[in-house]
């Protein structure tokens, strides 16, 4: 029989008083470990595309992967996101064995703890640019709300316009996406993935179909995140993002290893998000 049991913050809204809180920031200084892969494998078809990987995403630290096309690394983050499954091994969420949640509590995490960067914006070309930012709210739902994770609508809706005009598009937000360039449609899709202040933020090679300036400015962006405490994870083949990370590793062949210490220190300090807005 399965005796691991659920977190306390998901089976009681007693949770709410009992100091530990998976969504605050506030926990950021308590609970610094907010995500941890152990042992994790998975296997696709007769081959294997992750084999025993483990390792830990701290707050107000930037982690990068890199390796070779199809080596598994975008496998590896929508594990680390609870999207997929893993074969083996497990994941924990500030401590929390994932495999305890059900279905419906792995959702509520998925919408609450990690925001998303996707290899493209996508982007619902029916809504506005702000509805799409606000998307995460409606997602998450009351049950965010009743956690005091979300307060309101209307504190979602000036959040929301807040993280635009940050992103330099506070004149877009009635656009439509087909209206917007890709650094701009991208930069929505940042404000996006921060509405809901996710501890952890997933980004999965955001700068790939990005001309030099817009990736630089986005790059800039997320490797300023870790210094409000979140932690931030990205896949990329760029070796100049991916070395300006805190922490680097290399996926190849199923394993997951350490890059090499000249590879996993800065060759400069992340720039101040707020650059992003020069775009």
């Amino acid at each position: 029989m399965n005796t691991v049991k659920s977190p306390p913050f998901l089976r009681s809204s007693r949770a709410r008083n009992s100091g530990f809180s998976l969504l605050a920031l506030q926990s950021f200084s308590l609970f610094p470990v907010l995500l941890e892969a152990r042992h994790i494998s998975r296997a696709w078809g007769a081959g294997t595309i992750l084999d025993d990987v483990s390792f830990r995403i701290q707050a107000g630290e930037s982690t990068a992967i890199t390796g070779p096309s199809g080596s598994g690394k975008t496998t590896l983050l929508s594990i680390l996101a609870l999207l997929l499954r893993a074969d083996s091994g497990s994941i924990l969420i500030n401590g929390w064995d994932s495999l305890a949640l059900s279905d419906a509590e792995r959702a509520f995490v998925r919408n609450t703890f990690f925001g998303f960067v996707f290899q493209t914006a996508q982007l619902i070309g029916s809504l506005t640019v702000l509805d799409n930012v606000l998307l995460p709210s409606l997602l998450a739902g009351r049950a965010a709300r009743e956690r005091g994770h979300v307060r309101s609508a209307h504190d979602c809706r000036h959040r929301a316009r807040a993280l635009l005009d940050r992103l330099g598009l506070a004149e877009r937000a009635a656009h439509l996406p087909h209206m917007l360039s890709n650094g701009q449609r991208r930069r929505v899709a940042l404000a996006r993935a921060l509405l809901l202040r996710p501890p952890v933020v997933l980004a999965d090679e955001p700068t790939n179909d990005l001309d030099p300036r817009n990736a630089a400015a986005v790059a800039d962006f997320l490797l300023g995140l870790p210094a409000g405490g979140h932690a931030l994870v990205l896949v990329s083949h760029d070796p100049e993002l991916a070395v300006r990370a805190n922490n680097r590793w290399r996926l190849e062949a199923g394993h997951l290893t350490p890059a090499s210490p000249g590879e996993a220190t800065f060759t400069r300090s992340p720039a101040n998000p707020e650059t992003a807005s020069q775009l």
